[in-house]
Parts: C-alpha cells; structure tokens; sequence
C-alpha cells in the first residue's frame, strides 16, 4: 500500500465530484461519478454506494477499482482493490457519515479501497505520471 501525501489529500478539499472506474469480468469499462468519497486514512479511502446498479455488479465480479477527481486544487488517480461491506462496524459508519451529508439518503454498501496506486492528473510532461 502507498500513503498518499499532504499534496494529494489537500487536493480533495473541496471536491465535490469523482469518478469510479470499474470493469467487468469481461472487461467491459463503466465509470460513475460519486459524491460520497472520503479517505479513511492514509492508505485507504470509503465509496459510499447509495445508487450503483453495473458498479457493484461490476466490483463483485472484478475488485479493481480506480478513483480520478480534479478540483480547485488539482486532481490525481487513485488505483486499488476494493471489499464491499453490507454490515458491520464499516457500515454503519458509513451509514452515520452519509446521514450528515444527506439525511434522505440511505447507503447500501460501503466500498473500502485500499489505495495502491496514485498518478499525476496535472496538465504537462508529468500527466499519467506514477507518483506512488
């Protein structure tokens, strides 16, 4: 696992759009923006699933995942395994976090994804760089 740097966590204040690439067991790509993104720690970050249909399909099938934001404050790409979790302590706080957000949502699954990869997004010669 990789521990993302004060850079790239600063650059997640503010956003309020990203973007969940996923694949399909037979490759089939489908991307979905999500509102509910946050990291957990270091090293991982919560997708909080209030309306995935192929997404949760797909990361049953394939638990790679890659998340992509750009914001006031620049953007990167995360890569990484993800677990979907229906219950439990991860759950619920989730379910407690969402509720702040938006008390008429209800989520129906926490994805937790431990981050493996992170790649530069900023325009230039360093675009689709590895940084992590």
């Amino acid at each position: 696992m990789v521990k993302l740097t004060d850079e790239i966590k600063e650059s997640l204040t503010g956003t309020k759009v990203f973007f969940l690439a996923t694949s399909s067991k037979d490759s089939r790509p489908n991307v979905v923006p999500i509102g509910a993104f946050k990291l957990l720690d270091d090293e991982t970050a919560l997708i909080s699933d209030q309306f995935f249909s192929k997404t949760i399909k797909n990361l049953k099938e394939n638990p790679q995942v890659a998340v992509s934001w750009w914001g006031s404050k620049g953007g990167f790409q995360l890569k990484g395994p993800v677990t979907i979790h229906t219950s439990g302590a991860i759950f619920e706080q989730d379910v407690a976090w969402v509720k702040t957000i938006r008390a008429d949502l209800m989520p129906k699954s926490a994805v937790v994804m431990k981050i493996t990869d992170v790649y530069q997004l900023k325009p230039g010669a360093d675009a689709g760089k590895k940084l992590l």
